[in-house]
């Protein structure tokens, strides 16, 4: 049995070296990157900006949203946008666990950096890392990417449907933590593999699928829908 100091142990070693290669000196070739990157976005900016101009929509749109969303996965990954997300989502899924009385604990393994789910069982603890893929910010990058250069919206309902998918992508991701925790906690830790890997993906992808049709395939439909009726009734 694996008690919590023994954790909060292993958590101080962790920060302690985490520390100490912070002190290091960044190397020269990570600025190098960090210029490439921001020549690379200043040209992409560029394009899309012509395209906008031009009113080539396709293009516009393409690049624009991937662009956008290499972007945001990039600046959130350099800075401490990551972290926040995993932090936010550790907690969220600690709320929903004592909310069923599920006993879990969470604890900082390295200063602003990951923070981690612990769950209880009869034989100790599983550790689930709350990592990139599971933080949401690689879903948030593309489906905000999509959302703000849809053309056939107004400024203000594109920015109001990507706070909306952000918010449903940030609960979809508790969700599928959720089924994983309430899955080890009654099963042990012989289920954590199909747990991740099977069962939890398979609930998060089916929220994600949903959040896009409701967000942008729906209202997309709506509107070439909209358009038909206009041109029938003018013929």
């Amino acid at each position: 049995m694996v008690s919590s100091f023994d954790i909060w142990s292993c958590s101080s070693s962790v920060s302690h070296r985490v520390r100490h290669i912070c002190h290091l000196v960044v190397p020269r070739k990570a600025h190098m990157d960090f210029w490439l990157i921001g020549v690379l976005i200043i040209v992409w900016a560029l394009v899309v900006t012509f395209f906008r101009l031009n009113r080539i929509w396709l293009p516009y749109y393409i690049i624009g949203s991937v662009g956008l969303a290499f972007v945001i996965i990039f600046v959130g990954r350099a800075t401490g946008l990551e972290a926040a997300l995993q932090i936010g989502v550790a907690a969220g899924v600690h709320a929903a666990s004592l909310a069923l009385g599920l006993p879990t604990e969470i604890f900082q393994s390295a200063p602003g950096a990951i923070l981690v789910v612990v769950i209880s069982q009869d034989i100790g603890w599983t550790m689930l890392q709350v990592t990139i893929e599971s933080s949401g910010l690689l879903e948030t990058g593309v489906i905000s990417g999509m959302l703000l250069f849809y053309p056939g919206w107004t400024g203000r309902k594109r920015i109001w449907f990507t706070l909306a998918a952000i918010a449903l992508t940030y609960f979809s991701n508790v969700i599928r933590l959720m089924v994983i925790v309430v899955t080890l906690h009654y099963m042990g830790k012989s289920s954590l593999l199909i747990s991740h890997t099977i069962i939890g993906r398979a609930v998060f992808f089916a929220l994600v699928v949903g959040i896009y049709w409701f967000l942008m395939t729906r209202p997309t439909l709506r509107t070439v829908k909209g358009k038909i009726d206009e041109e029938l009734m003018a013929s």
